[in-house]
């Protein structure tokens, strides 16, 4: 099936292509999240009109970006502090989420958790790699660095997990 993209996706097109896709991909996908339109004979016609607004509007989507990558990279790295253990084991994880935070705390700037990727788990204190996808076309990449506010026994780490476990237990049995 022929559609015409609205927005940009990742790995096939950006907004204005005129794409070829499998017929399910675009009634299941495509069509329900407003991400395209099938490609009739009266939507390519319009297509051609609008191509320069959408044109515009995406140029001013990737100036955005890119100040966004400025801002977000002048911060250099992003350091947080987190419960570890003797070893150097964290306890929990640094997710996306709380990532997402730090960034949005620091440069006022809203970041959402899914365009967040990382090199490897965030569970031991260390310095990782971060990766923000703004755009398809705009990507920064920052140095994390973990250090331990606080250095928990093996023993206490052991007891806090076994509380955490007990209070998931009793939060799944009360709903």
């Amino acid at each position: 099936m022929k559609v015409i993209l609205k927005k940009d996706v990742q790995a096939l097109g950006e907004a204005g292509d005129v794409i070829e896709v499998a017929d399910g991909f675009a009634r299941n996908f495509l069509l329900p999240n407003n991400n395209a339109e099938v490609a009739t004979e009266g939507a390519l016609k319009n297509r051609q009109k609008n191509l320069a607004r959408i044109k515009a509007k995406t140029e001013k989507l990737h100036q955005e970006a890119l100040e966004k990558a400025n801002k977000i990279q002048s911060l250099g790295k992003i350091e947080i502090s987190a419960k570890a253990g003797e070893t150097g084991k964290l306890f929990g994880a640094v997710t996306t989420r709380k990532l997402a935070e730090v960034v949005l705390e620091k440069t006022e700037i809203e970041i959402d958790r899914r365009n967040i990727s990382l090199d490897k788990p965030i569970n031991q204190v260390g310095q990782y790699k971060m990766n923000l996808k703004l755009t398809s076309k705009v990507e920064v990449d920052i140095p994390v660095v973990v250090i331990a506010s606080e250095v928990l026994k093996e023993q206490e780490m052991s007891i806090i997990e076994e509380e955490k476990v007990e209070e998931k237990i009793e939060e799944t049995s009360v709903e």
